[in-house]
């Protein structure tokens, strides 16, 4: 069996700057999930049309607590058209979502969005809560989970045991020591098996040293090119590993403000995406692309064998450097 190839999607709500300002509401479902501006959508409907365009089905992690942010029942109907839309819907936790609506109620609440932060057993109840919630809108029980900033833990990981879950994808070595609170010292791609849990690590790849570069950084077509995303597919996929990239549900638009006011498609990562997969499908047997429900699938039944492989490195400065002035003017809402 080949290596595969893991397309995911944050779906989530920006919190709209309601926590440094209480006159601002956080970001609706409609705007942060499915990026409608009046009669176009820039979100999740466009993600899930040039999917079928290339034949392909993509993990959405759905982040479930929106009725906290004041927008009850808005998130059910993303989770449906997705279902719809023949894709994946697993689990996606901001905690700060959870903790805004203790606020709005008047009740003491921590201050973090980082899941890593809370006690285990708080971890595992939100957890199951989120879960419980997919659930009955999608009438699966979701198997895999992402936190939201990649802040998990080993300690997540033994909730994640608790709460009925076995797959996570919120490790990225690019963020280990920082957001990514996993104290493994071993950095790889591909997955691993931590206790009951299986890690498929969240792609990521090194760069050369070099002012304006990051050392480091995941396998997100936000912050990389399409040929940059698929040398590193390939080089961790031959190297015997599964690849797993990465956007959100507003990856594809741009907006004015911190109320995601203004939207207009982004088109650099438009086309990033679209060129990304095109490859895919021009090459699904050699890379096949598949589904985090798939890859439960293939641990149960046909006995599949998770292998870690060592990161890789472009050593391509110019065209690293080229990209990111690209992305510097792209920035620019007006571009």
């Amino acid at each position: 069996m080949n290596p595969s190839v893991y397309l995911t999607f944050d779906v989530e709500c920006s919190m709209g700057g309601a926590w440094q300002n209480p006159a601002l509401q956080p970001i609706p479902p409609h705007r942060g999930m499915l990026g409608r501006y009046g009669d176009k959508a820039y979100g999740v409907p466009l993600i899930c049309d040039l999917l079928d365009r290339y034949g392909l089905q993509a993990t959405f992690f759905v982040e479930p607590f929106n009725d906290e942010l004041g927008h009850p029942g808005e998130t059910e109907p993303v989770c449906r058209y997705l279902v719809g839309r023949g894709q994946d819907v697993q689990l996606h936790v901001h905690p700060n979502h959870v903790h805004y609506g203790l606020h709005r109620e008047g009740k003491p609440h921590p201050r973090t969005d980082q899941m890593a932060d809370l006690p285990r057993q708080r971890q595992a109840e939100i957890l199951a809560d989120g879960a419980e919630r997919l659930e009955r809108w999608t009438g699966t029980r979701p198997i895999a989970f992402r936190a939201g900033n990649m802040g998990a833990s080993e300690e997540t990981l033994r909730a994640l045991e608790e709460a009925g879950l076995w797959l996570d994808s919120s490790y990225t070595f690019p963020y280990v020591g920082g957001q990514c609170r996993f104290e493994e010292t071993e950095r790889y791609n591909g997955c691993k098996w931590y206790g009951e849990v299986l890690e498929v690590a969240l792609s990521g790849f090194r760069l050369p040293n070099l002012p304006g570069l990051h050392a480091a950084q995941p396998l997100d077509l936000m912050g990389a090119s399409a040929p940059e995303c698929r040398e590193v597919t390939r080089m961790i996929c031959d190297a015997g590993g599964d690849a797993v990239a990465i956007l959100h549900s507003f990856s594809l638009f741009k907006w004015r403000d911190v109320q995601y006011n203004g939207g207009r498609p982004n088109r650099v990562v438009i086309r990033r995406f679209e060129q990304y997969c095109a490859w895919l499908a021009q090459n699904r047997d050699a890379y096949p692309a598949r589904t985090f429900a798939e890859l439960g699938r293939l641990v149960k039944e046909e006995g599949y064998q998770p292998k870690a492989v060592e990161p890789c490195t472009l050593n391509r400065p110019l065209r690293a450097l080229t990209r990111r002035a690209v992305q510097m003017v792209n920035n620019w809402y007006w571009f």
